[in-house]
This record gives C-alpha cells, sequence and structure tokens, in this order.
C-alpha cells in the first residue's frame, strides 16, 4: 500500500511541476506584454506630442494614408489591452504561487510516506542559500512590477484630467477612468493577496 501511494502522489507531484512549468511560462509572457504596454503609457505620458506622431505614422504605414482614425481611440484600446494583460499576469502569477505552497506540501507528503527526505527540489533544496539573483526577480514580480504599472496609470490618468480644461470632458476620458480604478483595485489586491497572506495564516 505504501509503494502504490508513493507512486501515486510522485505521478502528481511530476503532473504539478509540469503545470507549474507551464504556468510560469505564461505568467513572463504576461509580463513582457504588460511591461511593453506600461512602457509605450510612459512614453505617451512624458511625451504625448511624440506618442500621437508615432502612432499616426504607424497607422498611416498599415493602412490607406487617406484612412482617418481618432486617436482618443487609440487610447481607449491602449487602457483596455493594459488591463487585460496585467488581470491575465496577476492571475497567473498568483497561480504559480499557490503552487508552490501545493508542492512543498507534496514534498513533505512524499518524504513522510517515504520515510526520508528524497524529494526536496521545490521545497527545501530550493529554499537553501536562496539567491539574491532568486530574491530579486521573486521582488520584480510581486512588487516591482506592480507598483511601476501603479504609478504610470497613475501619472496617464492625471495627464488625461489635466487636459479637461483644454479639451473638455468626454466619455472616452470617462471609460479610461474607469478602467484605470479597474486596475489598481486589482493590483492592490494581488499585493495583498501575496504579502498580506502571512497575516491571514496567524
Amino acid at each position: 500500500m505504501s509503494s502504490d501511494l508513493t507512486s501515486i502522489l510522485y505521478d502528481h507531484y511530476k503532473d504539478t511541476c509540469s503545470i507549474v512549468s507551464k504556468a510560469v511560462g505564461r505568467r513572463d509572457r504576461a509580463m513582457l506584454f504588460t511591461i511593453a504596454t506600461t512602457g509605450f503609457f510612459a512614453f505617451q505620458t512624458i511625451f504625448p506630442g511624440a506618442a500621437d506622431v508615432l502612432v499616426s505614422e504607424l497607422i498611416k504605414s498599415k493602412f490607406d494614408q487617406a484612412f482617418k482614425i481618432d486617436l482618443s481611440i487609440i487610447g481607449n484600446v491602449v487602457w483596455v489591452l493594459i488591463l487585460l494583460f496585467a488581470l491575465r499576469y496577476f492571475q497567473t502569477a498568483a497561480f504559480v504561487e499557490r503552487q508552490y505552497d501545493y508542492l512543498h506540501q507534496l514534498e513533505d507528503k512524499l518524504n513522510q510516506v517515504v520515510g526520508e527526505e528524497v524529494v526536496t527540489r521545490e521545497g527545501k533544496a530550493y529554499l537553501a542559500k536562496y539567491p539574491m539573483f532568486a530574491d530579486w526577480m521573486w521582488a520584480l514580480y510581486t512588487i516591482i512590477l506592480p507598483l511601476l504599472l501603479l504609478f504610470v496609470t497613475t501619472a496617464k490618468i492625471i495627464g488625461e484630467w489635466l487636459g479637461v480644461a483644454e479639451a473638455g470632458f468626454s466619455f472616452g476620458l470617462a471609460f479610461d477612468t474607469f478602467v484605470f480604478l479597474l486596475l489598481g483595485i486589482s493590483i492592490l489586491l494581488y499585493l495583498a493577496m501575496l504579502h498580506l497572506k502571512g497575516k491571514k495564516a496567524t
């Protein structure tokens, strides 16, 4: 019975490791998309005129020269894209964090069944002498990127509201503000989920 249980647990452990590995790949891709969109937002906030020219030239190169489009609509689309990319990133990163906790539990259970510590790849072996670079990457994934995203999008929406005096209030601004609120709430909940979970456990 012990041998059967060990086999079942180890097969499940290997499957979970495979799931986590694929999720890490999805997380990294979502992070790159989020960073790219955040970078465009930062560029647009600091150099709004240059950003408009860049978008206009890009549209002209892809469509007919006579094709006209309201650049504010492009701005709305970018807001939606950054929300979708960020939500996907937060969702996947949170999934990875939860799966690592689960892997550690599986390792402990396997070692109990076997009677000695033979499976420690994702638990004790991984955490022993944890390198500074790994700490840096963890901080990048769970602290720096979310706060940078919050800072850039806050600056962007403030800039849009400051432009109300010149351009007037519009549906596009209301839409962008709504998306910003959704994004801000998502960022704060993501940070709280990762960094306050220790408090919840006590």
